[in-house]
Parts: structure tokens; C-alpha cells; sequence
């Protein structure tokens, strides 16, 4: 018998097992702990870019992704160090091992490496009663929100009591991809002059249909002297979609709280396990699903005839209170709308018809416009955009932003003074 009281052949096994175990602790403390030191370094030279506005945050949570696997493996390396723990290392180690084949699954289906999530970013907006979400006020990164649940426009130099401008949209006039003193209405403040202050009520994802719910009240406080609206992504996700109802509301609300994160937050497992998001996700309520109905490449006439209403109701609104509507096409980066494959940002439409279809919606935008006596202000159409005007297919970094404020700047001041 051995020391402990097993057989010689048992006692040998056990010690095999340990070292065995020992190894596999020791192989990921090590591989771990290199990782976190490049990952520390990487966030001590991280700084926000015209291209990421959050870089900085998303490796700072990167790092706390690889600081808890690590502490797991260091528990694992001293469980294995102890006979009568090995067990515990043994447990940790498949969890470790268990997450590392999650990991290798992400990449081969994602093509990139696993990134978590930053957890300041879910707290962005706030649900609204009547307009789905608000900007929550506060600093995220590069980007803020005044006490008014607004995106942060800087107004610097002005007049007393100038000429307001608000303006409505989505995320191409909230300017996801700009920094506070980057977006198109902070330059548009600055090229107007001290005489005008420019308002951001833009919420990303939003439509026609929030912006026209957002005129019902923005106006009666306090009364600008214009409201800009620059409308059609958004709207043109509603595409083709079978039984889309006159509100969008069957397919853009659970997407609203889907994209403006108003739902249950992930929680810190969640984040910081690739094992655990996918066990969650399977788990997870099944999200509705949609059927598309018409020729996906022509122009859905039921969505053109909603949209075209929208935009009438929203001129409606603000000739009821005094206000001059003006209604601004989208531009995006054809360029890189060329493929044959659905982009999931407008579910029904492949890359390649955007152009067609997205110049269809801006005939209806200035069609209804001409309808209602209210602007539309076609200048961005005639400007030449690419690649160097944007972060991604349709949000401009900081040279696109301040090329469209340029391109409105003038007949916004003719307009609105």
C-alpha cells in the first residue's frame, strides 16, 4: 500500500491525474497572464479615434474579460497544487477548457475575435411612454447627454436669445460615429453663426413615425424657428415586410428595444463568457419573426404610401405651431452597397438596390414636402460622397459631417432667419 493508502497502481494514477491536471493550470495562468499584460498595455495606449469614438472603453472591458479567466486559472493552479483539491481544479479546468472551445466558435462564425460588451453603453437610453426611448443624460465616452435627454450639441458663441434649429432623425443625426464636437448639427451650430443654436432630438433607429410622435411635444415649451428632419434609413428597413402595420410597430418596436438596449441588461457573466451568452441565448425567448412579401428589388408601394404620410403629418405639426419644416434627403456610401447578400440593418433589400431604393424614398420624401409647403433642401444629393465621408455605409466621421452642414448651412440660414 501506498503513503495514502491506495494501491501502488491506484497511488501512481492519482499523481498522473494530478500532474496532468497541474499542467493544463499551469498551461492557461501562463497563456493568461501574457494576454492580460498585452491587453493592459493596449488599453494604456487606447484612445478615442475619428473611426472608433469608443476606443478606450472596449479594450478596457476586453481586459476585464481576460483578468477573470485569468483569476480562474490562478484558482485552478493552486487548487492543483493541493492533493485534496484537485477536484476543484479539475472543474475549473473544463470550465476553462469549455470556454476556450466557445471562444474558437465565435471566431469561426464571426470571423473576429470575441469582444464584450462595454456595460456603460446599455445604459444609454431610457424607455419613454410615448416616443420609446430618450437619451439617458451623461457621459459615454465621446459622447454625451444634456439634462434635456438630448445628444450633446455644442452651441458656443451664441447670442442671446438666438434662432433655434431643432433637428429630428436617427442615428445619422444623432452621429453614432462622431464625437459631441464632430456631429453634423455641433458644425452646423458653428457654421450658422451666433445669431442660431442648434438642438439634437435624434435618437439612433429612430423613423418617421417616433420623429413625428417627438413634433407632438418638442414645439410647445419652448418654439424654434426651424425643425430639420433628416429621414429614410430608417424607414426603408420597413421594406417588404408582410402585415407591416401603419404604425411600423409590429417590426420596429421590438427592434427599438432591441437596439437601444431597453431591455434586461446582460449582467457580468454574461459579458465576460462566451460559454454563458450562448447558454443564455439559447435559453432566451425567441425574438418575432417576419416574411417578406412583394419584388424585393422594386419599391414596397404600402411603405412609400405610410412614409409619404408621415411626412405630411410632420409638416402639419409644425405649421400648427408657427414652425418651418425642413426635410433633408439621406446619403449614404454606395460604394460600399455593392454585394448580393441582405445586410441585417434593412433585412429586405440587398446591398447592391440601395441606391435605387433609397433614391425612390427621397422622390417621396421631396414629393410630399411639395405637398405640405414645406422645404426640402436637395443639395446633399448634388454633393459627391465616398469611403473618406464615413465610418461605415451611411454615418459620417468628422470630414463627412462638416461636408453636409456645409451643404445645408446656407439655405438653413436663409430659411430659418
Amino acid at each position: 500500500m501506498s503513503a495514502n493508502g491506495l494501491p501502488p497502481a491506484e497511488a501512481a494514477g492519482a499523481r498522473h491525474f494530478r500532474k496532468l491536471v497541474l499542467a493544463v493550470a499551469i498551461a492557461y495562468f501562463s497563456v493568461l497572464a501574457i494576454e492580460c499584460v498585452h491587453q493592459y498595455l493596449t488599453c494604456l495606449r487606447a484612445a478615442p479615434t475619428t473611426d472608433d469614438i469608443y476606443n478606450g472603453m472596449q479594450q478596457r472591458s476586453t481586459l476585464i474579460y481576460y483578468l477573470f479567466w485569468f483569476g480562474l486559472s490562478a484558482l485552478a493552479l493552486g487548487a492543483a497544487s493541493l492533493r485534496r483539491t484537485t477536484w476543484l481544479s479539475l472543474y475549473l479546468c473544463l470550465l476553462l477548457v469549455a470556454e476556450t472551445a466557445s471562444y474558437v466558435y465565435f471566431f469561426a462564425t464571426h470571423l473576429h475575435l470575441y469582444h464584450p460588451p462595454v456595460a456603460l453603453l446599455y445604459s444609454r437610453f431610457e424607455p419613454h411612454p410615448f416616443v420609446v426611448a430618450v437619451p439617458r443624460p451623461g457621459v459615454y465616452g465621446q459622447v454625451t447627454h444634456d439634462e434635456n435627454h438630448r445628444r450633446t450639441t455644442i452651441n458656443e458663441g451664441k447670442q442671446p436669445n438666438p434662432r433655434l434649429v431643432y433637428v429630428f432623425g436617427g442615428s445619422t443625426t444623432y452621429d453614432v460615429g462622431n464625437a459631441d464636437a464632430d456631429t453634423w448639427p455641433t458644425q452646423l451650430s458653428r457654421l450658422l453663426g451666433p445669431g442660431f443654436a442648434v438642438e439634437n432630438f435624434a435618437v439612433p433607429a429612430f423613423s418617421s413615425v417616433e420623429n413625428m410622435t417627438q413634433s407632438l411635444f418638442a414645439f410647445r415649451d419652448v418654439t424654434p424657428a426651424c425643425a430639420v428632419y433628416y429621414e429614410g434609413w430608417n424607414d426603408l428597413r420597413m421594406s417588404h415586410i408582410k402585415d407591416l402595420a401603419d404604425d411600423y410597430a409590429n417590426y420596429e418596436y421590438p427592434a427599438l428595444v432591441g437596439e437601444l438596449a431597453l431591455g434586461p441588461h446582460p449582467g457580468f457573466l454574461e459579458r465576460n463568457s462566451v460559454l454563458v451568452a450562448y447558454i443564455l441565448s439559447a435559453l432566451a425567448t425567441p425574438q418575432p419573426t417576419f416574411q417578406a412579401e412583394g419584388n424585393l428589388g422594386d419599391r414596397d408601394p404600402r411603405l412609400a404610401t405610410l412614409y409619404r404620410d408621415n411626412i405630411r403629418l410632420i409638416a402639419a405639426l409644425g405649421k400648427s405651431f408657427g414652425v418651418r419644416v425642413i426635410f433633408i434627403p439621406q446619403v449614404l456610401d454606395y460604394s460600399r452597397l455593392t454585394k448580393d447578400t441582405r445586410p441585417t440593418a434593412v433585412p429586405y433589400i440587398i446591398p447592391k438596390d440601395m441606391k435605387k431604393l433609397m433614391g425612390l424614398m427621397n422622390d417621396d420624401l421631396a414629393s410630399a414636402a411639395a405637398q405640405s409647403q414645406a422645404y426640402f433642401l436637395p443639395a446633399p444629393l448634388a454633393e459627391t460622397w465616398g469611403d473618406a465621408d464615413f465610418v461605415d455605409e451611411g454615418h459620417f466621421n468628422p470630414t463627412g459631417a462638416l461636408k453636409f452642414a456645409r451643404s445645408i448651412a446656407g439655405d438653413i440660414r436663409r430659411i430659418c432667419g
